[in-house]
């Protein structure tokens, strides 16, 4: 072999670079790698087709990691591709396949090939989005998009912004660091400790409160925790039976707060689809108190934000209002099924995210944050991660986010009818109102199918002892590990509110196929028979 520009014996140009990371044009490499690679996803997807694939390779982790282990070579033979293969077919082969439609586990689930296509656009452009020099077009791509969701939330009035975060959690951390910082202009240059001075000076309680409901998600604690206010600073409000904030006690919470000294509320945090029930809070109702309150209102729409694009009015209005809060959270990864990771942070103001901003004259040559995307957020690298959502929406168009959107909500509520025709073997859970994608339940002992369920096939709580809410439940986790075993389904189960213990989760993902959630809820009809034929015969 011949050196800088010489021909190999195969016929190819040699490269000219010194590492061991470019032994051949990058050209000449990815032409004889990423089709091998293509054919291992494009069978991997068509195994996930197939009606009799696992969705899980391995019933449980213990097993899984006896089984397998991961090489960290020192050395490897130049230009063989060969370990290379392996080790992305060992990754294949050991993964769970969402392409089986029967990932119903978490809020996301399979994306779809265009979005293989954007994160390849993406890994091949290698761009930090953290400025537009270096980022161009996908840079443009996601001031288009915040745009484009801050048009459909309604954030309108003033010149809105955004950008995108790496998950909900961060995007949530962000809002709450820019309301801190907005609401209390000392906290930017002296922290916490300049905060509570400028609230004895003004003869306020010096402890600023965060409120948020029972049923949000868990990132509001962690970003009291990442801006210092600590878990003390989170004030949980209690939900309706549908797992809704309750306005009235939000109200009344705010109120007991500042007369009892016991802090100074600056931010309400609503959810619009909590990841237990999918329940969505009421937003014109919390938008008031937050006004009469003086408070920062951010919407975590991470899951249920994409309601928006609904056809469907009962649904979609359930974001009215989302127009009067002062930042949102989004994240299409979940719901509307582009690849993880892609979120987003949604400002009302984008004079807001100001706050964030630094002199930085080595990296940010222009005080216009379009350019410096970088400047409102606390971090500097930042994937592209914006693209994948435009090149959907450029595929899909918003019309077809609703028509998706939609077509999940009708198979919840055909899947809820399914469940109540077996009133005897499974108990329902409490539902958002109106229902949308988590549908919760678990298996009935039979000789108390009527006893404590009512009419529309839903348990009355009220009515289970404490030794029965432990008996369901853990028949409720026997068929969680049974299902794990059999690896045809992969679902989760949580405690629902008002202690009446843990229920199956199901995520209905729009792209699931009818047949097999009934055969899921046909699986834990049976598995939980077993389960109680076992206790009787214990």
């Amino acid at each position: 072999m011949t050196v800088n520009g010489s021909a190999h014996g195969n016929g190819h140009v040699a490269s000219s670079s010194r590492s061991p990371l470019q032994l051949e044009p990058s050209s000449t490499e990815a032409a004889r790698v990423l089709p091998q690679v293509l054919e291992l996803v494009q069978g991997f997807i068509a195994s996930g087709e197939e009606p009799e694939s696992y969705v899980a390779p391995w019933g449980s982790i213990p097993n899984f990691r006896k089984a397998i282990s991961l090489s960290l070579p020192d050395t490897v033979p130049q230009n063989n591709d060969d370990a290379l293969l392996e080790a992305v077919k060992l990754v294949f082969d050991n993964s769970v396949n969402p392409w089986t439609g029967r990932f119903l586990d978490k809020l996301y689930a399979a994306p779809t090939p265009v979005g293989i296509a954007a994160d390849l656009v993406l890994s091949a452009v290698n761009a930090n989005a953290h400025v537009m020099s270096a980022s161009p077009v996908l840079s443009l791509a996601e001031e288009r998009c915040v745009e484009g969701l801050c048009e459909v939330f309604g954030f309108t009035e003033k010149k809105a912004d955004g950008l995108t975060m790496p998950g909900g959690s961060s995007a949530n951390t962000l809002a709450v660091q820019t309301a801190l910082a907005n609401i209390f202009p000392r906290f930017r240059a002296q922290g916490l400790l300049g905060v509570m001075q400028q609230l004895i000076e003004e003869k306020r309680a010096p402890r600023p409160l965060l409120f948020t409901s029972s049923q949000c998600h868990y990132s509001l604690d962690k970003a009291a925790i990442s801006a210092g206010l600590g878990l003390d600073s989170v004030i949980k409000v209690d939900c309706d039976a549908t797992g809704r904030m309750d306005p009235n006690a939000l109200d009344a919470a705010l109120t007991a707060a500042k007369e009892s000294g016991a802090g100074t509320p600056f931010l309400i945090n609503a959810t619009s689809g909590t990841t237990v029930l999918g329940s969505f809070d009421p937003l014109p109702e919390l938008a008031a108190i937050a006004r009469r309150h003086h408070c920062w209102l951010h919407i975590d729409a991470s899951w249920g934000g994409p309601i928006v694009f609904s056809h469907i009015a009962t649904y979609s209005d359930l974001m009215k209002g989302s127009s009067m809060a002062d930042s949102i959270t989004i994240n299409p990864h979940k719901l509307l099924n582009v690849p993880l990771q892609c979120s987003f942070l949604l400002v009302r103001d984008a004079d807001t995210l100001s706050a964030n901003s630094l002199d930085a004259g080595y990296l940010f040559h222009s005080s216009d944050r379009r350019e410096n995307a970088a400047m409102k957020t606390m971090g500097c690298g930042r994937r592209g991660d914006a693209l994948k959502f435009w090149l959907y929406w450029v595929r899909y168009g918003k019309h077809g986010f609703g028509h998706h959107v939609d077509a999940g909500l009708h198979l919840a509520s055909e899947l809820v009818d399914y469940i109540r025709s077996k009133p005897d073997q499974i108990e329902l859970g409490p539902l958002a109102d109106p229902l949308f994608l988590q549908i919760c339940f678990r298996p009935l002992q039979p000789a108390n199918g009527v006893s404590d369920v009512s009419q529309n096939g839903n348990v009355v709580a009220k009515q289970l002892s404490g030794a029965e809410v432990k008996r369901r439940s853990a028949a409720t986790q026997f068929v969680y590990q049974e299902l794990k075993t059999r690896r045809m389904f992969a679902v989760d189960f949580a405690p629902l509110p008002n202690g009446i213990g843990d229920y199956i989760r199901l995520v209905v993902h729009p792209r699931t196929r009818m047949e097999d959630l009934k055969m899921l809820v046909d699986q834990v009809a049976e598995i939980g028979q077993l389960y109680w034929q076992q206790q009787q015969q214990a």
